[in-house]
């Protein structure tokens, strides 16, 4: 096995265990959002004990990054490839602690026998865990345009933020909501809206992998 085929295997190993860590994060924030909608403590607890798993992937990626940089002194290309992963499993991770944080406040909540649902949420995790998925499907296959389509998708996102917040403060003012429930979905949407930021960075770091260019 010559030395650039080994090294290519090492990259491919390295993006492999990203995107792993991507579908566990994905899955997370998937599960929290139903876990607060159905008020599913149990479901909530599940993923706040998970959260572990994702902090191992992040340290177990950023562990092997640096082994690489330190044994095969990568430059050009192959060294942004290497610190995008980096950036991105910070990303990734953030987006992992916001599964968590919804969770949490399904465990606050638990006492509310009928969950306020607004579809917004439900459209706004949709859309979130497709621009995660565009941003590692554009990584994986080097395409700048898929990682341009998941940064469009976050004015998407910040529309169904502000049609929360409409419904909620028309809930409040008709008495159709609790006032503890109203702040905890409030936060639930902001949280989906910071994972649609960091999804945004997600492909921001694949167009720098490729270009060399990073806004």
């Amino acid at each position: 096995m010559t030395y650039r085929i080994k090294f290519d295997l090492e990259l491919d190993n390295l993006k492999l265990s990203l995107i792993k860590m991507s579908d566990l994060v994905i899955r997370n924030i998937h599960d929290a959002l139903h876990s607060f909608l159905e008020m599913n403590t149990e479901l909530a607890e599940r993923i706040i004990k998970e959260d572990k798993l994702v902090n191992d992937f992040e340290y177990a990626i950023e562990k092997e990054c640096m082994r690489i940089i330190l044994r095969e002194q990568p430059v050009a290309k192959d060294l942004r490839l290497i610190t995008s992963v980096l950036k991105m499993i910070t990303d990734l991770e953030r987006i992992g602690d916001h599964a968590v944080d919804i969770s949490k406040l399904t465990v606050f909540m638990e006492k509310t026998d009928i969950p306020f649902k607004i579809k917004q949420t439900r459209l706004m995790i949709e859309t979130s865990e497709e621009m995660i998925r565009l941003a590692l499907d554009s990584f994986v296959n080097k395409d700048i345009s898929m990682a341009k389509e998941c940064i469009d998708k976050d004015d998407i996102i910040d529309d169904y933020f502000d049609e929360v917040k409409q419904v909620i403060v028309k809930a409040i003012t008709e008495k159709n909501i609790e006032a503890d429930y109203a702040l905890y979905l409030m936060m639930v949407a902001k949280y989906l809206e910071r994972i649609g930021d960091h999804a945004v960075n997600l492909a921001e770091w694949v167009i720098f992998s490729i270009t060399g260019e990073h806004e």
